[in-house]
C-alpha cells in the first residue's frame, strides 16, 4: 500500500531503524520514562548522585538510571529550544517511552518568584512553533493533571511551596516585548520558557503523559530584565525538583 500525502516523509521509528541498522544505536530496554535537563549543573548532578549506563545514539547525552533498574531515563547535553526537545521526545516515542518530564529555568514573570523559586507548570502557552504541527489550534497545552499533583504534594512541605499555574514557551527570547510580557503578567502567566509546549503537545499527540516544572533564573517581571549574580540557587531548585520528579515516577 502506498503511503498518503498526508503522511510523514521519515518518522521517528524509521530514523531509529537507521540508526541501528548503522551501529549507532545499541538494542537495549526502552525506559518506562524520560527527564529531560536542558541545564548542565542539573545533570551534573544526577551523575554525581546516581549510578547511570550511557547510551549512545541520541542527540547529547542519555542515561539510564540503575537505581529505577532502566526505567527511568536521563535526557541531557542537547541545548534549549522547542524543535530540539520535540524530536528527542518524538525519537523517544518511538523506542517506547510512555511518560515525559521537563526539568528546566524559567524566567519570573511576578515580582514575587525570586531566583530558585519552584513553578509547576499546570499548562503552557503556544508562544513558539513547534506544537502547530502536533495539535490543533489552541492558546495553550494542559501538562499531565495527575503529574503536576504529585509533584506538589511531593514538594508540599517545602518553604515556600513551589507555585502552580499557566507558563509561556516562546522561540525567540530576544523578542520578549515589554508589551507582551505585561499583558502576560495581567493575565497570571508564572513564567516564561523555551520547551514546554512543545513537549507537551509531542507528549499530548501520542496521548502520553508529561509534565514540566522550573526553577526561577531571571526575572521579567514589569516589563525588566533582571539576572541574579548567584544562580546557585536556581541550580539547587533543579536538584529538587528532580529529586521530586523521579520519586513520582517511581512511585
Amino acid at each position: 500500500m502506498q503511503p498518503s500525502d498526508s503522511t510523514p516523509v521519515l518518522t521517528p521509528s524509521e530514523l531509529l531503524a537507521y540508526r541501528r541498522a548503522n551501529g549507532q544505536l545499541p538494542n537495549f530496554p526502552a525506559p518506562r520514562a524520560v527527564i529531560f535537563a536542558p541545564q548542565k549543573s542539573l545533570a551534573d548532578y544526577v551523575l554525581r548522585r546516581h549510578s547511570v549506563k550511557r547510551v549512545k545514539g541520541f542527540l547529547g547525552e542519555f542515561y539510564l538510571l540503575k537505581r529505577t533498574s532502566g526505567q527511568v531515563a536521563l535526557s541531557t547535553g542537547f541545548g534549549i529550544g522547542a524543535p530540539v526537545i520535540a524530536g528527542l521526545a518524538d525519537e523517544f516515542v518511538a523506542l517506547g517511552a510512555k511518560q515525559f518530564f521537563l526539568i528546566g529555568m524559567a524566567g519570573s514573570l511576578h515580582p514575587d518568584l525570586f531566583t530558585g523559586s519552584l513553578v509547576i507548570s499546570t499548562d503552557a502557552l503556544r508562544g513558539e512553533g513547534v506544537s502547530q504541527h502536533y495539535l490543533p489550534p489552541s492558546a495553550s497545552v494542559e501538562s499531565d493533571a495527575g503529574m503536576t499533583r504529585g509533584l506538589a504534594e511531593m514538594l508540599s512541605k517545602r518553604t515556600p511551596p513551589p507555585r502552580q499555574g499557566r507558563t509561556w514557551t516562546t522561540d525567540a527570547p530576544f523578542r520578549e516585548l515589554r508589551e507582551v510580557v505585561r499583558t502576560r503578567q495581567r493575565e497570571g502567566v508564572l513564567a516564561v520558557d523555551m520547551e514546554s509546549a512543545a513537549l507537551l503537545s509531542v507528549a499530548r499527540s501520542y496521548d502520553l503523559p508529561a509534565a514540566a516544572a522550573f526553577s526561577i533564573a531571571d526575572q521579567l517581571s514589569d516589563g525588566h530584565w533582571r539576572m541574579a549574580r548567584d544562580l546557585r540557587p536556581a541550580q539547587h531548585g533543579l536538584t529538587v525538583l528532580f529529586d521530586a520528579a523521579l520519586e513520582v515516577l517511581m512511585s
